[in-house]
Parts: structure tokens; sequence; C-alpha cells
């Protein structure tokens, strides 16, 4: 009965840009299949991104037939995972498959290093410029936004935004599908790109939209008859 269970695909949740498991908590996919948060390793200083995915791969030994789902930068690693393993299904939320769906004003400051021009001190302190980013209009979205914030390690969030502008991937992996809000100002949806639209979504799906979100996940899940041991 061991072998048959750790044989079950498995569901990973990979968080944004300097957040953690908490921007998952609002998100409740109704499966028995088991469900891991990934905690982010702090990254070599010029380590590679495609070498950074292959540590976490084999740290939570992601395997063949697994579930990925990435939240905005985490969407990046999903994709990345991609090149050596072979997922049952990746979900991307908030986020980017290919270099062309990222914003064009992160592809300037890749080929211009503008993005070493901000302060290290402030990649982790909140103000009001990210809660207008992140459409962040309730008190409660603030509160956990400014805990997820301050508690982030200011050299992995600076490292892993140069990854973000510098990303030179150009093939949509299979099995693949997005998810994008409307209203997202940090990752404008790319229409031509994008499977699920959620109207008048900001950033912040996996919090404000959650049921949205995790019914369309179970959708899929379905379709890829994932629901085992239900």
């Amino acid at each position: 009965m061991m072998n048959n269970q750790q044989k079950l695909p498995r569901i990973f949740f990979f968080p944004g840009l300097g957040a953690d498991k908490r921007a998952f908590s609002n998100l409740k996919i109704k499966t028995s299949l088991q469900q891991i948060p990934i905690d982010w390793l702090k990254p070599e200083k010029r380590e590679s991104l495609t070498a950074y995915c292959r540590q976490l791969t084999e740290k939570y030994r992601i395997n063949d037939g697994d579930v990925l789902v990435g939240l905005s930068f985490g969407g990046l690693v999903v994709t990345e995972i991609n090149k050596f393993i072979r997922p049952a299904l990746s979900i991307l939320i908030s986020s980017a498959s290919t270099r062309k769906e990222l914003p064009l004003i992160y592809r300037i400051a890749g080929g211009l290093n503008l993005h070493q021009l901000i302060p290290k001190s402030a990649l982790n302190k909140p103000n009001r410029l990210k809660y207008y980013l992140f459409s962040l209009n309730k008190p409660e979205q603030r509160n956990l936004f400014n805990e997820i914030i301050t508690d982030a390690d200011p050299d992995f969030v600076r490292w892993a935004v140069d990854k973000i502008v510098h990303w030179q991937n150009r093939k949509r992996p299979e099995n693949l599908f997005k998810i994008n809000g409307t209203a997202d100002r940090i990752m404008p949806i790319h229409k031509a790109s994008t499977d699920f639209v959620i109207k008048d979504g900001s950033h912040f799906l996996t919090w404000e939209n959650a049921e949205d979100v995790a019914a369309i996940i179970r959708r899929l899940m379905k379709e890829k008859g994932l629901n085992t041991g239900e």
C-alpha cells in the first residue's frame, strides 16, 4: 500500500517573487492527492535559473507525472522544470511561459540592466506603489502582503528579478495552461497565450479569486484523470 501511495502524482505549488506558501492560503483544491508548497532555496549569487530549478526538483523529488502550479515568478520556474521532467500538468497563474509573454518594460530593463538601480533596501519594504501595482485595496490584502514582503530575503528577490528580466525561454511546454486576470498590473494579460481569463482579476489571483482559480485547476485535473483516490 505504501508503494502505491508513493506512485500517486503530487501537486507542487511554487509561489511568486519573494513570496511563500501564504500566497496560496486561500486556494483550496479538493483532491486526495498530496499538496506540497515549495519553499525557495537560497541561490548562489551567479547561479543560473536552470541550475536552481534542478536543485528544487532534486530536493522535492519532483517526478514525471506530477502536477506543477506556479504563481508569477513560480510560473517561470515551472516552465524551466518542464525542460528536464514531464509533468502530467503545469498551471501558470499570473505568469508567462515564454520571453515574448513578459511585459516589454521587463525585457527593456533586462537589456539595459535597469533593475540593478533598485536599492537592495527597497526590495522587501511595502509602499504605496507596490499596493497600486498589486491592486491591494483592502486592509486584509495589505496586511498579508506586508507580512510576506517583509519576510522576503532581499538577496533572493534581487537574484530572481535578474532571472526574470533576462529570461530567454522561447518554447511553451506541452500540457501547460495559463490563468491570468484582466486587471493584472504586474504581469498584464497576454491574450494570445492565456487559456483562462478572470475578469477584473489582479496579480493577487490566488488570494482574491481563489475559488475561480481552484475551479479551473480542478477542471484541468479531471480532464487529465488526476483525481486519483478521491
